[in-house]
């Protein structure tokens, strides 16, 4: 993916998707392995001992319908450092987040539920000096029936940015 936006992955994707990050196709691989047969993985399905390397760059988000609303109910230690704020039980529409690209997380958690499979999107945001750094991030759907969505489990990493540039970031506000 080369521009900021969100799109679901495709059969072919599956195996041979190329990140940006690698954590995010560590997230790919590890949820296709836990689907097996099935279209997901349910949440009783995922062991946090078996992705330590994960683990900071994990968000556990609820789904709920009618209206749709996707909660974050785990963020990961990196996520908050970087967001310079824990974002924990907080809805995804009601959070401005730093990128410029007013992206809508809700939006493609939606998409991913609807879908039945994972997304991947890659957003921006502007750091001191005025420059440009990416965000990519991978959101894969879990399921109690096989059916519904009910939570999803995603990555999110970053360019690299030095400390000043880290320093610069807006945190994360609430709407």
């Amino acid at each position: 993916m080369s521009d900021s936006g969100f799109r679901l992955l495709g059969p072919a994707d599956l195996t041979d998707l190329r990140c940006r990050a690698p954590k995010n196709r560590e997230l790919l691989d590890y949820w296709l392995g836990k689907r097996g047969a099935r279209r997901m993985p349910s949440r009783s399905d995922i062991d946090p001992t078996e992705i330590p390397d994960l683990l900071p760059h994990i968000m556990m988000t609820e789904l709920t319908y009618e209206p749709f609303r996707a909660r974050y109910r785990l963020v990961g230690t990196e996520i908050v450092t970087f967001a310079q704020f824990d974002f924990t039980n907080q809805y995804a529409d009601a959070l401005q987040f730093q990128d410029e690209d007013t992206f809508d997380y809700a939006g493609c958690y939606r998409q991913v539920a609807d879908a039945g499979g994972p997304g991947i999107g890659l957003s921006h945001w502007r750091v001191k000096g005025n420059a440009t750094r990416w965000i990519e991030f991978m959101i894969c759907p879990l399921s109690q029936d096989d059916r519904v969505v009910t939570q999803c489990i995603a990555t999110e990493d970053y360019e690299p940015l030095n400390l000043l540039e880290r320093e610069s970031l807006d945190p994360v506000a609430k709407r």
